[in-house]
């Protein structure tokens, strides 16, 4: 397995988000938006039963992954499991692959995922959650990273959970700082960010309510967080790794919808190119483009459109016409 070099303090990672950061919209952010340090794959769903053809793996990961040393280190490959699943099987899997980056999803608040004991819900049982844990970094060699939620219902088993994943050997931490309860509408609890940093060995990285370039600094300084990890503020924002980095705070109105007519012009070339269907073309345009006007004045009838569209012309000719 090819060791991967330390993660700089400071990195911006790209989160994984279902159904979102497929291989295609991950390859559309490498182009345009090279700032980012991480990207992260959707989860992989660890089967009940058997296991998936390596075809299967190489597809949802992406081939130029496997080809693409540079590519390669810049993924973070997630996988979402459960006490059932047949875990042990897909990270052999994972392993005779070479793939040197693997992220296990605690912090999933799906309610079909929690239903299946997978996601937030592994953190209510600690016991049941280091055995799972231990039989991963057992088995795989990589680089092994969790990403959770600061509990389920409560936070009374936080400081315990991440002592534990320092005691099995994982080697990053992300932490989204809200419970499972909280969905996505209370405000992310940065002080538990704060804590985790305070009781870990390994490198802390923190995860919700960024939204500005502002908010990264922010998040750093407050929490002493190693990294930062973006998830709907990158929906919101691809370019917020790009603004970071070159110093720019507040596009206007103007800029950040010059901003949304390159992106989906280069996502729309990259997924026509790939031969998808009509139908997937305006699924997952309209899957990536439902934040990105939030919150920008006089907005909202256009981002009500765009959900409305029935033709993959008339999303295009929306986003076209954006002024």
């Amino acid at each position: 397995m090819r060791k991967l070099a330390p993660v700089p303090y400071g990195s911006l990672f790209f989160a994984p988000m279902e159904g979102i950061t497929d291989d295609s919209f991950r390859k559309t952010i490498q182009k345009l938006y090279p700032e980012w340090d991480v990207l992260a794959c959707d989860f992989l769903r660890v089967p009940s039963a058997g296991k998936y053809p390596n075809k299967h793996l190489i597809k949802h990961f992406g081939k130029d992954i496997f080809e693409i040393p540079w590519i390669q280190d810049k993924t973070m490959f997630q996988i979402l499991t459960s006490h059932k699943a047949f875990t042990v099987e897909m990270v052999k899997q994972v392993e005779e692959l070479q793939i040197p980056w693997m992220d296990m999803n605690i912090g999933c608040p799906s309610p079909t995922v929690c239903k299946n004991r997978g996601g937030s819900f592994l953190l209510t049982d600690l016991v049941s959650l280091r055995g799972l844990v231990r039989s991963v970094r057992q088995n795989y060699t990589g680089r092994f990273t969790c990403k959770i939620r600061i509990g389920y219902n409560d936070t009374n088993g936080f400081e315990d959970s991440i002592k534990m994943l320092n005691d099995e050997g994982v080697e990053m931490i992300t932490v989204h700082g809200r419970t499972r309860d909280d969905m996505y509408k209370a405000p992310a609890r940065w002080e538990f960010i704060k804590r985790a940093v305070e009781l870990s060995q390994v490198p802390i990285i923190g995860n919700g309510d960024i939204w500005k370039t502002t908010d990264i600094d922010r998040m750093l300084k407050e929490t002493g967080c190693h990294g930062v990890m973006i998830a709907r503020g990158a929906l919101k924002a691809p370019w917020i790794a790009q603004d970071y980095r070159r110093g720019y705070f507040e596009p206007t109105k103007e800029e950040t919808f010059a901003k949304i007519k390159h992106f989906f012009h280069e996502y729309r070339t990259l997924l026509e190119s790939e031969n998808i269907s009509v139908r997937g073309l305006l699924k997952q345009s309209k899957s990536v483009s439902r934040f990105m006007l939030e919150g920008i004045e006089g907005a909202e009838p256009l981002r009500r459109s765009l959900m409305l569209s029935q033709t993959v012309p008339e999303f295009y000719s929306i986003i076209e016409n954006l002024k």
